[in-house]
């Protein structure tokens, strides 16, 4: 806990950081810690979107899937309707989804370099997941919709 609290003054992007290292590194543990001390803090304070997502990543991994549904609709409020990706953009998009799979779903967001869009699609497919998980494939149904138009089978 001590990890912890020498972190308390430290501010929302710095916290965004180490959310981000601990996922990206597999380090479920650390992370889970630093998402219990940003939801605290969320009373609070605003976070980003891909801190929001990058919590809401942290609960499902956990199986906490209504937890994370929590965030990730907060996530998804975050993202401003950023205009689509034209033909060019969408088709390499995909092209980079295919060669990642199904695993790219569980990458965390970069807080510093995450585009709008892009974190729409991520933040919209753990949604679908959270969903499933918790049995509500009717809810999920339209997340689904949407993610087939970057083929993205859930």
């Amino acid at each position: 806990m001590e990890f912890l609290g020498k972190n308390k003054e430290m501010g929302p992007m710095n916290m965004d950081g180490l959310l981000y290292s601990a996922l990206a590194a597999g380090d479920l543990p650390a992370a889970w810690l630093i998402t219990r001390h940003l939801v605290e803090r969320a009373k609070t304070e605003q976070f980003s979107y891909a801190t929001e997502f990058n919590c809401g990543l942290c609960f499902y991994q956990l199986e906490e899937y209504e937890k994370a549904l929590s965030k990730l609709k907060r996530a998804e409020q975050l993202v401003s309707n950023e205009p689509d990706f034209d033909i060019t953009e969408r088709k390499l998009l995909l092209q980079a989804l295919s060669k990642k799979g199904k695993m790219a779903v569980f990458l965390p967001l970069n807080p510093e370099s995450s585009p709008k869009r892009y974190a729409l699609i991520r933040i919209r497919w753990l949604m679908a997941l959270s969903l499933i998980d918790l049995g509500r494939k009717q809810e999920a149904a339209p997340i689904i919709r949407f993610l087939s138009q970057y083929n993205i089978e859930v």
